[in-house]
């Protein structure tokens, strides 16, 4: 049955649009292998590159808080806690079997209900979860960045608050989260 005179036409079309669409590939590939060279290159430059900073004011001292659309909650370190000396305010988490969904697996310790941060001259008094960290940071969630009505501009390198009062905040130059971005009041 294989051999029938309709089975034989039909293999040799396939093979012919098989064929046609292999080569008409070519040049696609070719392009597409000049933009992996291209993002490989990109991802040569550290990671931090990526990262929108912004200063804010948290316990009357200076910090960059990161800008993190990838995380719904506001996130602070716990060495960021000591040296905002905000330990007083941790409360430990109080859901135990509760997991808050945090980005890159990190270990949930405790939450501050009402961490005061100065954005601007706007005062925000939100909740932020503590995670076991060294690193010195905090991060604006997107929960907060939504309440906030913000818009990320990233041909002016600024963030943009609220619809009617507009507030822009220029983005900070990015530093390695390794280092130490507090600085003393």
């Amino acid at each position: 049955m294989e051999m029938q005179p309709h089975n034989i036409l039909q293999r040799r079309l396939m093979e012919t649009n098989l064929s046609k669409l292999r080569s008409s590939r070519v040049p696609w590939a070719s392009k597409t292998n000049k933009l992996n060279h291209a993002k490989s290159e990109g991802l040569k430059k550290s990671e931090d590159d990526d990262m929108i900073l912004v200063s804010c004011q948290c316990a009357g001292k200076d910090v960059k808080a990161l800008v993190d659309t990838g995380c719904q909650y506001n996130l602070i370190s716990s060495a960021c806690v000591d040296r905002l000396g905000l330990k007083e305010h941790v409360r430990s988490h109080k859901h135990e079997g509760e997991k808050l969904s945090v980005p890159r697996h990190l270990k949930v310790v405790g939450q501050i209900e009402h961490l005061v941060i100065t954005l601007g001259s706007l005062h925000l008094d939100c909740p932020a979860a503590v995670i076991e960290d060294n690193e010195k940071n905090l991060s604006l969630g997107l929960q907060t960045l939504r309440s906030l009505k913000c818009i990320i501009n990233l041909d002016k390198h600024r963030l943009i608050l609220g619809k009617t009062d507009k507030q822009e905040i220029p983005f900070e130059e990015t530093v390695s989260l390794n280092e130490d971005n507090t600085s003393e009041a």
